[in-house]
């Protein structure tokens, strides 16, 4: 009787452990590669459409093509500012030729202004230059031209009587091969027909750094893509 009730035991133990045990786990189907990579495939881009066009002050000095080919047809070699001063873009460019005679022949100029109303010009002639000068005098720096060129910053002379009240800055005109070349501060790009008012001026520092920038326009770039990433301003 009692190896009767030992057998029923064992077996009534086992038939517990057999209900108490956790089913077997399933083991997840594989993910379709193809089908995942086909649907990263369908939301990628295509590569034929078009790239949207470049910003209009994302050109080379900022000159948008019309400007580059209106300037390279002077003939001339074309000065431009390779440094910018942040948020400083082109607002207003002339470019022509004046009656032969004194300061005739060529020219053209290229108006800089930023979200300050700080502003700056580029300017060109031929000839029948005059040489002024202010208080103050800085050396230029500059491969393309002689070391013999300075900026002036300060009051204007007044003869005798000593220097008149406005502030302003420009250089030398530099001389290259094909004319003059100089940069003006705000004072003189204020008095002249240059469609600008109540421009302030740039730094000197700035106005340095700028002129010491000045370069040639590529010969044989009649209109420009993208410009390079600029060059952060000198120490």
């Amino acid at each position: 009787m009692r190896a009767s009730r030992a057998i029923a035991g064992v077996l009534l133990c086992a038939l517990a452990s057999c209900r108490s045990a956790p089913p077997a786990e399933i083991p997840a189907e594989p993910e379709n590669p193809s089908s995942s990579e086909s649907e990263t495939e369908a939301d990628a881009p295509s590569s034929e459409s078009a790239p949207p066009p470049p910003p209009t002050n994302s050109y080379l000095a900022q000159l948008p093509p019309e400007a580059t080919n209106q300037l390279v047809d002077l003939g001339i070699n074309i000065v431009i500012p390779t440094y910018l001063p942040p948020n400083m873009t082109l607002a207003n460019y002339g470019v022509g030729e004046k009656e032969a005679g004194v300061g005739g022949g060529p020219y053209y100029w290229l108006v800089y202004r930023d979200d300050q109303n700080r502003c700056f010009s580029i300017e060109y002639t031929s000839g029948g230059i005059g040489g002024i000068s202010l208080e103050n005098q800085e050396p230029l720096n500059n491969d393309l031209f002689d070391d013999d060129y300075s900026l002036y910053h300060g009051k204007f002379p007044n003869g005798d009587v000593g220097e008149l009240p406005e502030s302003d800055l420009f250089t030398d005109w530099l001389e290259g091969e094909d004319g003059f070349y100089r940069l003006v501060g705000a004072g003189l790009v204020n008095a002249q027909d240059y469609g600008q008012g109540d421009c302030s001026n740039i730094s000197v520092k700035e106005a340095i750094a700028v002129a010491e920038s000045l370069s040639y326009l590529p010969i044989d770039i009649k209109t420009l893509d993208l410009i390079p990433p600029a060059s952060d301003l000198p120490e």
